[in-house]
């Protein structure tokens, strides 16, 4: 009789530490390096010219990508310039962008600030972001992080490259 009553208590322990695991690896970010690394190739789908009379010039991006650790995922950003602030010479400009990266499992949203300023290659937009894990859905709610954000103009490219650790329960 011990000897069932020891093998009953032997396998509800293993049946805890069982679903304690699981658990604990299904509460882990797919991320498992807490990093943002991607690249996007953009196109614009809307224009509004209002340089001549405002001085700002606004734009919306979109993209498809595909996101270390989340797989697939598509990108929308709406960017402000303010072309009648010149910070680093004639054709630079302040901006600023609410990019909204959407995968499978949630809506990742950034906000980023910079400058875009003539190089010898051509236009090139400088700035950080950071996660707006209030706005952000699914896996990325809560979340929170900043990086670097480089675009080449000429080529079309956004690279977004920093921190992003996503929220778990207890943390």
């Amino acid at each position: 009789m011990k000897k069932l009553i020891r093998l009953t208590f032997a396998a509800a322990v293993a049946a805890a530490l069982a679903s304690a695991l699981a658990i604990a690896v299904r509460a882990e970010p797919t991320n498992h390096a807490n990093r943002l690394d991607v690249t996007f190739t953009e196109t614009a789908a809307s224009i509004t010219n209002r340089v001549a009379d405002l001085g700002v010039f606004q734009l919306i991006l979109t993209a498809n990508g595909t996101l270390d650790g989340f797989g697939a995922v598509s990108e929308v950003v709406g960017v402000t310039q303010d072309r009648a602030v010149h910070p680093c010479g004639d054709g630079s400009d302040s901006e600023s962008d609410t990019r909204r990266i959407v995968a499978s499992e949630g809506t990742l949203a950034l906000r980023e600030t910079g400058i875009k300023c003539p190089t010898p290659s051509g236009l090139v937009f400088t700035g950080t972001y950071e996660v707006d894990g209030l706005s952000s859905t699914g896996v990325f709610a809560g979340a929170d992080g900043s990086g670097d954000v480089t675009v080449d103009i000429a080529t079309h490219t956004a690279t977004l490259s920093g921190r992003l650790h996503l929220a778990r329960d207890g943390d």
